[in-house]
């Protein structure tokens, strides 16, 4: 059977009377949902309030853009059954709702299924300025719907459910198009419906009128002022989609809305108010729309962020037996960053699994990180006060219980099957280390598409393996900087890590060198004869860095880091020797425009953030002496 999890969105107390309606209605299903989510929009006084209020509700924090496609998207990203509802916090679905919802996803074809909305008034019948043509305007339905079920362009976001796994593949809900100019815009469920389709052509997009919602409508909703309004924000929006989807696909439904619903409706309300509205709502829309068109976006146009690739066909089986597994998850205080991470990796739905938090913030210790610990038994809070990502690590391993340590950062989310696969490829191929796929989780600022340009955290699409025994891949090996994969998806056999004395504490985050840790244990695991395999089925989504600044700051890093790693290296023995014959190869990778490393560059790419790098990179030996005599004092 078809399960689903309803989402409720919400943002302020105000509505808290409809907020308790919304989720009381849903308890009263003919068919139970398998788990209700109530996001709360950036609202802390809120969020508290629901989370003591409601006993079987998962409550969250929208860890997205603040808004309501950002919480919708964070409503997603924590559902686990096959559909994800959506019902708006002042609207009440009447007992059917979900099962209605859920039925036509019998057919594989049914991507989406929405559902009609009934308005209910403030004074209890509509005013005579709205006629039943122009209910869009209070997010209700409207004539000219379908009046049984068929296919439709799009649904309505108060009633509205998708199939999980396809929404997740889209990306989810475009965040950015309610953020053009000032006024505050919808149809984000018009463009997620459209880019559906035009993604999956097969598929098919269903409105039901028989699965209802009631939907409350406030007495500023019911003015000349608020039509107006909407009507223009409205035009607006479907200007920002047609620069996505083109015209005919962001109008098509309109047209033909125009062309005949409201000129049957002006006939039959010719001498009452409701003629200046239906006059007035599309001449509204229309200006909206020619000034959406001539608009530049306050932002740059996002980019589609990469979607789950599909699993390779020589991914290793699942081991007989699962060894128990540790998650280690430093972070420097970003509590909302930390709370995400930890409940991605308790949705792996991992057999035998601790999570350990460690709380590695400079100042006084995080209340707010220690009550993640009652999130679920198998989260442990842990304090490490001296700064350092790689110390707290260590601190973290060495608290660890599991026979796999695995490091993700606070500011990922992992895929549901990442542990899966990662402990796979160990059990199966002997490997000490497994590194994964790590994909940007979003591409909608021009930093975070020039930090992906600039090579990103993503290693490739196949399974590779590093060792005594296997071929150099290139001519660096095993001085590869961009081979072995990222800290922020790394899963390691507990005695491999132990022999290797963990991650070098001069190197990494809240240090002077602010990188390198990870490509240090790399190098210290595959010049001691140690085995490290890559596999793209074990991912892991980043946040980018989402300014200019902020990406500056980290090249700067990466460059201090690279050389720190490379100065500990050529310490030991057999070094400086590896490092003196691959020195004009590294540097040609490094300075050439046509590099691996740097024709994946576009025009725009700022050349700042090349000499940001080799700056860092002139910092690094400076840097390193700093952390090494600190090290040396008593």
């Amino acid at each position: 059977m078809t399960t689903a999890s309803v989402v409720i969105c919400c943002y302020t107390e105000r509505r808290w009377d409809d907020i308790v309606d919304a989720v009381k209605s849903l308890t009263e299903q003919t068919v139970a949902p398998q788990e209700l989510l109530l996001v709360v929009d950036h609202n802390e006084s809120l969020l508290r309030r629901a989370a003591t209020a409601f006993d079987a509700v998962t409550v969250l924090h929208n860890n997205r853009s603040r808004g309501l496609s950002g919480a919708r998207n964070t409503g997603v990203e924590a559902a686990r059954s096959d559909v994800v509802a959506f019902l708006d916090d002042d609207a009440r679905a009447d007992p059917q709702w979900l099962q209605r919802m859920l039925e036509p996803y019998a057919d594989p074809e049914v991507a989406v299924v929405g559902g009609k909305a009934y308005p209910v008034w403030p004074q209890g019948e509509a005013p005579t300025m709205l006629p039943p043509e122009l209910g869009w305007v209070v997010g209700c339905s409207f004539t000219g719907q379908p009046t049984e079920l068929s296919e439709v362009r799009n649904v309505m976001g108060c009633s509205m459910s998708f199939r999980r796994n396809l929404i997740r593949e889209l990306g989810g809900f475009a965040e950015w198009i309610g953020r053009i100019g000032s006024t505050p815009l919808g149809c984000e469920e018009t463009e997620l419906c459209i880019r559906l389709r035009q993604r999956f052509p097969s598929t098919k997009i269903l409105l039901d009128p028989e699965a209802t919602v009631r939907h409350r409508v406030t007495e500023d909703r019911t003015t000349w002022r608020y039509l107006a309004r909407r009507s223009w924000a409205e035009g607006l929006s479907k200007a920002a989609i047609s620069k996505l989807v083109g015209a005919q696909g962001a109008l098509s439904t309109e047209q033909s809305y125009v062309r005949v619903t409201i000129p049957r409706a002006l006939v039959r309300e010719l001498g009452r108010p409701a003629f200046g509205a239906l006059l007035l709502a599309p001449i509204a829309a229309a200006a909206g729309y020619a000034k959406g068109k001539m608009s530049k976006p306050t932002r740059e146009m996002p980019v589609t962020a990469p979607t789950k690739p599909r699993r390779t066909a020589d991914a290793p089986p699942e081991p007989a037996k699962w060894p128990s597994a540790s998650v280690i998850i430093a972070t420097a205080g970003r509590v909302e960053h930390a709370e995400r991470c930890v409940r991605s990796v308790l949705a792996t739905g991992y057999p035998d699994l601790e999570i350990i938090l460690v709380d590695n913030h400079a100042g006084d210790a995080s209340p707010d990180l220690a009550r993640m610990a009652t999130l679920d038994d198998r989260v442990r809070y842990l304090r490490e006060p001296v700064p350092g990502a790689s110390r707290a690590r260590n601190a973290g391993a060495a608290a660890a219980d599991g026979e796999i340590l695995a490091f993700t950062d606070d500011d990922a989310v992992v895929d549901e099957r990442w542990l899966a696969e990662a402990i796979a490829e160990i059990e199966a191929g002997g490997a000490d280390c497994v590194t994964g796929l790590v994909l940007p989780k979003s591409l909608d600022t021009k930093p975070q598409q020039w930090f992906e340009a600039f090579g990103g955290f993503g290693k490739g699409f196949e399974r590779r393996q590093f060792g005594p025994d296997v071929p150099p891949p290139d001519a660096l090996y095993p001085l590869s900087p961009g081979a072995y994969g990222s800290g922020n998806n790394m899963v390691w056999r507990r005695g491999s890590y132990q022999r290797l004395n963990g991650f070098d504490e001069r190197l990494g985050p809240g240090r002077a060198t602010r990188a390198g840790e990870d490509l240090d244990l790399y190098l210290r695991l595959i010049t001691t004869g140690g085995r490290l395999h890559y596999t793209p089925n074990a991912l892991v989504w980043h946040e980018h860095r989402e300014t200019l600044s902020e990406l500056r700051k980290q090249l700067r890093g990466y460059g201090t880091g690279l050389a720190a790693t490379f100065l500990l290296h050529a310490m030991r023995p057999g070094g400086a020797k590896q490092i003196a014959a691959r020195l004009r190869i590294g540097l040609r990778l490094l300075l050439a425009s046509d590099s691996s490393k740097n024709s994946r560059r576009g025009p725009d790419f700022p050349r700042r953030l090349v000499f940001d790098e080799l700056f860092g990179l002139v910092l690094g030996p400076w840097r390193l002496s700093t952390e090494m005599i600190r090290r040396w004092r008593p």
